[in-house]
């Protein structure tokens, strides 16, 4: 932000000595202050870049990023001091423009994609985790009366839908995820849901989660899991048990997360799936959800959190 510039009275005497000096007819003005942003720690959670490939512990980012990551996968970033006020009490212009004009872009994505699909009222995801300097593009991979798949990528300028630069050999544009909406006759001859139980379970795999939810720890064939439900959502975080991964210390953050932000409510369940690979460096995240005769499903191999914010956003 600009400082104001500062007026300095000169005594007219002094000001006529000045113009007789041939130093007075200058107009000089203070140099401009830069402004210095500090890093917000934010409560969006981060265990991946958006390449499915994933780079860095736990999923995180690479530091090169504008956003960083700690390896429980909370997002630092170094935008989020733009939006606070400056000096002068009025909100930082760039920061607000800058997430507006985003904002915009993905809006006029996503407006285009649903113009295109032919299931009647459906549903998408609205909001996307975009580094900054990149925008929204997508392609629509299938699209009939009853199902549908979309890609969603993130890509250096703006593109048309079903470009072909975003799906050919050797293509640049990162993938953020694919979400699906398919109808089936009957629902539950779908595998896509477990049956977890997380009521009567020994104390010694009782995970306090905060926020009064209590998840259930469990290891089996060298992994480890833990599960809990929220409402009638069932999310599991699995892992190698080697790589030691915190699982609880990113369910927390994921169920801190939920506290602010809904996921939709399914007809009778959803599921969230969080698996990390070997080595935890990077993550697949499967959310899925029963709407009537339809199974909606993001995937991505984003972070937990920005994965359940991206469902979080779907109408």
């Amino acid at each position: 932000m600009k400082k104001q510039k500062v007026w300095v009275t000169i005594p007219v005497t002094t000001a006529v000595l000045l113009a007789l000096a041939g130093c007075g007819g200058q107009d000089t003005k203070p140099a401009e202050a830069n402004s210095s942003s500090s890093a917000a720690a934010g409560q969006q959670t981060s265990e991946s870049s958006a390449n499915p490939s994933g780079s860095s512990d736990s999923g995180a980012k690479d530091a090169a990023s504008t956003n960083t990551t700690d390896t429980a996968g909370t997002v630092v970033s170094s935008d989020s001091a733009n939006t606070g006020k400056g000096e002068s009490g009025s909100a930082g212009q760039s920061g607000g423009n800058a997430s507006s004009s985003s904002e915009s872009s993905q809006s006029k994505v996503i407006k285009e994609v649903r113009s295109q699909l032919k299931l009647n009222g459906a549903l998408l995801p609205t909001s996307f985790p975009l580094d900054k300097g990149k925008t929204l593009a997508a392609s629509i991979d299938s699209n009939t009366s009853n199902a549908f798949q979309v890609t969603f990528y993130a890509v250096d300028q703006p593109v048309a839908l079903n470009d072909s630069s975003l799906t050919k050999s050797g293509s640049k544009a990162a993938v953020i995820a694919t979400f699906e909406v398919n109808t089936y006759k009957d629902p539950n001859s779908t595998d896509i849901f477990p049956d977890e139980e997380t009521g009567n379970v020994p104390d010694d795999m009782k995970v306090d989660l905060g926020h009064s939810i209590q998840g259930v720890a469990e290891g089996a064939a060298g992994s480890q899991y833990l599960t809990w439900n929220e409402g009638r959502w069932t999310l599991r975080i699995q892992s190698i048990s080697e790589d030691q991964m915190n699982n609880p210390g990113i369910a927390k953050k994921m169920v801190g997360f939920l506290e602010t932000h809904k996921l939709p409510a399914p007809k009778d369940k959803g599921f969230v799936d969080v698996h990390y690979p070997s080595g935890g460096k990077s993550v697949n995240v499967a959310i899925s959800w029963q709407a009537g005769k339809q199974i909606y499903q993001l995937k991505t191999s984003q972070v937990p959190n920005e994965a359940l914010g991206m469902v979080a956003s779907v109408k």
